[in-house]
């Protein structure tokens, strides 16, 4: 597989909306990206608890630990016709991971495609230590 390969098949599953949203909320949640980057697309208590996991997981910010947390793997599972259930994993630094979980469900209305992001909303974030 050549480079450009590569790079291109990166670039494609970045788009899919379960990478979308894993790579918005670690950036939230290691204090890169506002919590205003997915206003929108996150329910109005589902904002609370991003959050409050904000201010609670203070360790996964790159100058509590020294090293850019990144995300390592990330899984779905269609739970019923329009919910996904979404695992990350997430390297805090090469022997510290943890994982975030969050649920998608398609958005009401459906005038966005399934590979859209504009057509999920997140309805459920934890973030596991």
């Amino acid at each position: 597989m050549t480079a450009a390969m590569t790079t291109a098949i990166a670039v494609r599953r970045r788009s899919q909306p379960h990478f979308w949203f894993a790579d918005r909320l670690l950036g939230i949640l290691t204090g890169r990206r506002p919590i205003a980057c997915l206003a929108g697309l996150i329910t109005d208590d589902d904002y609370d608890r991003l959050w409050n996991l904000t201010n609670t997981r203070s360790d996964w910010r790159h100058r509590a630990r020294g090293h850019l947390p990144s995300l390592r793997h990330c899984r779905f599972s269609p739970t019923t016709p329009g919910t996904l259930e979404i695992t990350a994993i997430v390297a805090l630094t090469r022997d510290c991971v943890r994982a975030i979980v969050f649920r998608l469900e398609r958005a009401p209305g459906g005038e966005h495609p399934p590979s859209s992001v504009r057509g999920w909303r997140c309805t459920a974030i934890e973030a596991i230590e």
